[in-house]
């Protein structure tokens, strides 16, 4: 397997584990969080959701970009 196959099929692999975190966070199954000094624990479910799909949409190019992978 050449090492673009590869690659394609991790950046596949990855895509997939986004997603279903992802529906996660959106149906509420999942939240992520951080913590404040300040205030204590933070939401960032919302900023992870934006993340999350910017990256589901770079890998969605990448994986695009290289058609010939199998």
């Amino acid at each position: 397997m050449a090492f673009i196959d590869k690659l394609v099929a991790w950046w596949k692999e990855e895509r997939q584990q986004m997603r279903k975190l992802l529906e996660w966070m959106k149906s509420g199954k999942a939240k992520s969080s951080t913590m404040s000094p300040a205030t204590g624990l933070v939401d960032t479910t919302p900023a992870d959701i934006e993340h999350y799909t910017r990256k589901i949409a770079e890998l969605d190019a990448l994986i695009a970009h290289h058609p010939e992978a199998k």
